[in-house]
């Protein structure tokens, strides 16, 4: 027997919350990496930064998915819960990879350790890439299905979505593949999402605050997504004090 949207109200959340996030995907920062990478052209240098910050935020998420992890219940939630973020932490795992086995491959430096301490790589506090990480990773406060619904139907649908442009058009072919690689996964994430938000979202207070949390959590990736951008274009970084960190998430 099917159960509508009325009576299982996760169902209708999780539509809800992935059709906001591919409404503000549908234009992102990254758009104007790509446009100026057909248009112009991008020299090695700005692969290189772009790759590198992207390195950035997938290694951070071992850090994310390490306080999230210690958070799950395994009495709460049955264990194809567990093993759907498992899958999640490799996948990821896998991501980050796919950026530092290029930047090695292209010889932008020689060893992984250099990498890390490269300034194109290297992970920075007072950044907008650390208010995203940071944000996530306070998260873990939050039940197991608030953190899904804020992450896999907020910043991961509209990571899909800039990832796809890329994938479908960007000029450095090994770039490019490396994207449409990643493509498969990050839909599977979406899907694991909804999954668990439309079984285990049933509780009013949960649904509130799931769109205030999924909300917040796009709102940090796109500011990330910004400071990447500028970051590869050359554009002045931020002045001290430009970049607000909020503290709404407890």
């Amino acid at each position: 027997m099917m159960i509508s949207p009325i009576q299982n109200p996760g169902a209708a959340l999780a539509e809800e919350l992935q059709k906001q996030s591919e409404q503000e995907a549908s234009a992102t920062p990254m758009d104007s990496l790509l446009e100026q990478a057909r248009k112009e052209g991008f020299i090695e240098d700005h692969y290189f930064r772009l790759l590198g910050r992207l390195w950035t935020v997938k290694r951070m998420m071992y850090y994310v998915y390490g306080g999230w992890a210690m958070g799950i219940n395994l009495n709460e939630y049955p264990p194809t819960v567990a093993y759907l973020f498992g899958k999640q932490i490799y996948d990821e795992s896998t991501h980050e990879m796919h950026y530092v086995d290029e930047i090695l491959r292209r010889k932008w430096v020689r060893t992984q350790r250099q990498a890390f301490e490269h300034p194109y790589c290297r992970f920075v506090t007072a950044t907008r890439v650390a208010s995203y990480v940071f944000s996530l990773r306070a998260l873990a406060n939050y039940p197991q299905n608030l953190r899904i619904a804020a992450l896999n139907l907020g910043p991961k649908v509209m990571e899909l979505a800039w990832m796809t442009r890329f994938a479908e058009s960007c000029p450095d072919e090994p770039v490019r593949a490396i994207f449409a690689s990643q493509l498969p996964e990050t839909r599977s994430h979406i899907l694991m999402g909804r999954l668990q938000v439309e079984r285990f979202m049933t509780k009013d207070v949960d649904v509130r605050l799931s769109r205030r949390l999924c909300a917040e959590t796009r709102r940090d990736y796109l500011f990330l997504l910004e400071e990447i951008a500028r970051f590869v274009l050359g554009v002045k970084e931020e002045e001290r004090g430009e970049v607000a960190i909020s503290a709404d998430i407890d």
